[in-house]
């Protein structure tokens, strides 16, 4: 497998469908910080329409309460051709974002992929895709914002690279994460970027994965912000499943944010805890045997500062 960039388009909405948005290098304003959201939606739970519409509302309200002059950028994992639907059709989606993907022709597969939503006040400079070595059709889906530096009034511009992923699942022999997290760094420390980071679901559940920041010179922030290993405040996945899934793999740390450069983390919170489909969804999923929450990772929310 090549590991080569594989541009796409950006869109958004305007004149009543998405279309193509112009990337641009330059705007009237830079921003120095934003506000980062990462949640896997489970894409084989029942009753997906329902999982991910519940899960639009939830995130349009926590993306409310975000201080009005701080942008957002939204990574979601493991979504689907209806999932992007739903994206599409909301009316805060149309209005605040702009879009990675309004289809699946820019995954390797077309069951399921990642897509970011971009604050429309985040200048974008490309939008691109590296392909792993993979089992299950996963991907690096990258964007390059255009931030101001907090530190340099002469030269205030500069780029950062935030990248989308879900790593590959399970054990393998040989196991794919490690060169699949190698890929990604390969590209956050290209030297035309000022800072970079990547988040989302990393499957972190072996020993190995443990170290995967520091072999490939990332921070990880929640280490960073005073966090341990094997604590209940930074399990990610485990809570929400049935009760024969947690017995046997027990709750683990897969989503993380990784980050290097001049960029500060400055907190990171877990999100999605509790959140459940619609009340008069609920009786079906029961009944059905299914859980009622709306996926089964936490997701994870954070600010970043570019210095």
């Amino acid at each position: 497998m090549d590991h080569k960039q594989r541009p796409q388009i950006l869109y958004q909405y305007s004149r009543f469908r998405w279309k193509m948005v112009e990337q641009k290098s330059t705007a009237k304003t830079l921003s120095s910080t934003f506000r980062l959201i990462t949640w896997n939606i489970d894409f084989q739970a029942p009753s997906g329409a329902v999982r991910m519409a519940a899960a639009l509302l939830y995130l349009e309200r926590l993306i409310a309460e975000a201080p009005p002059e701080l942008p957002v950028v939204v990574m979601l994992q493991e979504m689907t051709p209806t999932d992007l639907k739903l994206i599409q059709s909301a009316a805060w989606v149309r209005q605040q974002f702009n879009l990675t993907d309004i289809d699946t022709s820019n995954w390797q597969g077309g069951i399921y992929g990642t897509a970011v939503l971009i604050d429309r006040r985040l200048p974008v400079k490309t939008v691109y895709r590296v392909f792993y070595e993979t089992n299950m059709q996963r991907d690096g889906l990258f964007v390059d914002l255009i931030m101001k530096r907090a530190s340099d009034q002469h030269d205030p511009e500069a780029v950062i690279r935030v990248c989308c992923t879900h790593l590959e699942s399970l054990r393998s022999d040989p196991p794919l994460r490690p060169a699949q997290v190698a890929v990604v760094a390969q590209q956050l420390h290209e030297s035309s970027v000022h800072g970079g980071l990547v988040a989302g679901d990393l499957n972190a559940i072996q020993d190995f994965d443990r170290t995967l920041h520091a072999e490939n010179n990332l921070k990880d922030a929640y280490l960073e912000l005073g966090g341990q290993e094997d604590h209940e405040e930074g399990y990610t996945w485990g809570q929400q499943v049935r009760p024969g899934l947690r017995e046997r793999y027990g709750c683990t740390r897969m989503d993380k944010v990784l980050y290097c450069g001049r960029l500060r983390v400055e907190r990171l919170q877990r999100i999605g805890i509790g959140v459940m489909v619609e009340e008069s969804e609920r009786a079906k999923l029961r009944e059905a045997g299914a859980m009622e929450y709306v996926t089964d990772h936490y997701g994870l929310m954070t600010d970043i500062v570019v210095e």
